[in-house]
């Protein structure tokens, strides 16, 4: 048998004994990972959430992941008994280790989870330096678990949703401008969440200064609230539940709030889907958006 011949031997057995392995580029370099990973731990909320969407649910999850407040009811359910590994930021190596993962994914925690390439490979991706937003986190998240035809069908979904809703309230969107903002603390609010992305895609315009490349959380001050001014519309953000959450209560309850103009005229809009990790919440949140729209 040649050396090409044993080594196609050899590939081909490692293979078919699932162990086989390839080369996946990281923020951290470059990582062996396998071939299709299957027990797989996240280190931050958001990677649980990716990766439901991929078909996958992870073998580990931080702390505090499953909060049927924060997530829709069908969400919670698979998340809900998915064993956990400590809080965000401090990974609990032990309790990763017991649960033998295949592959260890962080997008925030480089220093944490270095060291725990000794239990499995980590696939780290620096969300503040390499893709801001959720959809480009999310396609960086389906290579390393080699599910990119899993994507591929969501984000096609995904689009067809936004094609109808644009073509169906085209004039709306054409002659309104709208901001996305949420409740902060300390006598602020923040203007932008994480849906402005989606805001985007459907083809609203977004008014209120926001820069266009900014996707949220930008403070201002109740006294600068006139910067809402040029809106015709507004989506706040609620929890999945359909409630506000204190300090957005506050922001809700102030007398500043209710003047602002498109709050006086009945168009500022809860959403349910502030936190954007997937294609699925993208797409309940194109469905919140028509329903918006039909009020226009």
């Amino acid at each position: 048998m040649s050396e090409s011949d044993d080594k196609a031997s050899n590939s081909g057995s490692e293979e078919s004994s699932g162990a086989a392995t390839r080369s996946l580029e990281t923020d951290n370099g470059t990582v062996k990972v396998p071939r299709k990973p299957e027990r797989v731990v996240v280190l931050e909320n958001y990677d649980a959430l990716m990766l439901l969407d991929l078909g996958l649910v992870p073998v580990g999850v931080p702390d505090g992941a499953a909060n049927p407040q924060l997530l829709p009811k069908d969400v919670y359910e698979q998340l809900k008994d998915v064993d956990t590994i400590g809080a965000s930021g401090t990974p609990n190596s032990q309790a990763i280790a017991a649960l033998k993962p295949d592959l260890i994914i962080d997008q925030f925690y480089k220093e944490k989870s270095a060291p725990l390439k000794t239990i499995a490979p980590v696939a780290f991706y620096d969300w503040h330096t390499s893709g801001a937003f959720w959809n480009e986190q999310i396609a960086k998240l389906a290579k390393a678990v080699n599910r990119e035809s899993q994507l591929a069908e969501k984000k096609k979904e995904y689009e067809r949703r936004l094609t109808e809703v644009k073509t169906a309230y085209r004039k709306q969107i054409a002659t309104t401008t709208w901001a996305p903002l949420s409740g902060g603390p300390n006598g602020k609010f923040f203007l932008g969440t994480p849906l402005v992305t989606v805001m985007r895609d459907v083809g609203l315009r977004i008014g209120a200064g926001l820069p266009e490349k900014e996707a949220g959380f930008v403070p201002k001050s109740y006294e600068e609230m006139d910067v809402l001014k040029d809106c015709d519309a507004l989506i706040y953000s609620v929890q999945a539940d359909g409630k506000a959450t204190p300090t957005t209560q506050q922001l809700l309850d102030h007398k500043l709030w209710k003047g602002v103009p498109a709050v006086k005229a009945g168009r500022a809009f809860p959403s349910r889907h502030f936190v954007m990790a997937n294609y699925s919440f993208a797409i309940a949140t194109v469905d919140e958006i028509e329903g918006m729209l039909k009020k226009m």
